[in-house]
């Protein structure tokens, strides 16, 4: 699976990154010229971006997060891993045991040298599978990630499944939702996610986007609640547990965004917090927090 981390920066549709803490590691200029080198990634749209921004951001936005939730998380899986920037940032700032997958062998042959690059491979488990059969044991992670992924595996209830079953306690899903009516991913353009594929092709290519119509497959709130009815889903506000933590984010951030549009969707993010969890049906992602309950929980034996 393909962790589209472009599509997340672009979209901003988690929390900006924020500025650099004492403590968060820090890319080296010499690391970051050997990245760009790495095969795979180095033809990559990825390559461009700010890398130490790109860390940043996961860090901001998931770890810390889950440092709130748990102390010391023991295992996290990061399914769909992409280049594995989100396995990067929990072997960087914790000492959980990170396991990294991903569908594409390539992509993850090139995940782990960055990972090497940065010193921290070996506190890696790298595995080659798919979101339909998890090659991980029931229960075995303490923190399940599953970041911008569902989209591209058609909506099927029995992948949110599998990510349900090897998590002990924490799920953390990210995808756009269908219900918003204009989504920053593929085309980008208003109401094309709804229309058949036929549809959306007559659509994009009307507007010149035919090559960044990807057919992909979006899961609305309702689908995804209905999947993880078994869990709690603890955030209020995105993946934060509130509002507050979202602003917080948002005003340490490394850049602030200005402009009559930045001001605009903050004003909308403004009002849809209003609706507290429920601002999960009129966001523009679906990104949440789920809990499996506490009675539920019980810890593999090591």
């Amino acid at each position: 699976m393909n962790t589209t981390l472009l599509d997340i920066t672009q979209e901003n549709v988690v929390a900006p990154v924020a500025a650099a803490a004492a403590g968060r590691y820090k890319i080296s200029p010499q690391q970051m010229q050997a990245i760009r080198q790495v095969d795979h990634f180095n033809k990559s749209e990825y390559r461009s971006l700010d890398l130490n921004t790109v860390l940043d951001f996961y860090t901001a936005n998931f770890v810390d997060p889950l440092l709130r939730l748990i102390d010391l998380p023991r295992a996290v899986a990061d399914i769909g891993t992409g280049y594995g920037w989100l396995a990067l940032a929990f072997a960087l700032h914790t000492n959980a045991k990170v396991v990294a997958m991903e569908y594409d062998a390539e992509r993850l042959a090139a995940a782990q040298k960055i990972a090497a690059i940065l010193g921290v491979s070996d506190k890696i488990e790298w595995i080659v599978g798919s979101i339909s059969q998890v090659p991980l044991e029931d229960r075995a992670m303490d923190a399940v990630y599953c970041i911008e992924v569902i989209e591209h595996t058609g909506v099927d209830r029995s992948f949110v499944r599998e990510l349900a079953r090897v998590t002990n306690d924490v799920l953390v899903i990210t995808a756009p939702n269908k219900t918003f009516p204009a989504i920053h991913h593929d085309t980008s353009l208003p109401f094309c996610h709804w229309l058949p594929l036929g549809a959306r092709n007559v659509y994009a290519t009307i507007f010149g986007r035919l090559s960044l119509q990807h057919n992909n497959y979006f899961w609305s709130p309702y689908t995804l609640l209905l999947a993880l009815k078994d869990f709690n889903r603890v955030s209020r506000f995105l993946q934060f547990a509130t509002y507050a933590e979202y602003c917080q984010a948002k005003a340490n951030a490394a850049e602030q965004r200005t402009g009559l549009a930045e001001q605009l969707r903050e004003g909308y993010f403004g009002l849809a917090a209003k609706l507290g969890r429920y601002s999960l049906f009129v966001l523009p992602n679906m990104a949440s927090t789920f809990r499996r309950p506490a009675r539920s929980k019980s810890r593999p034996a090591s």
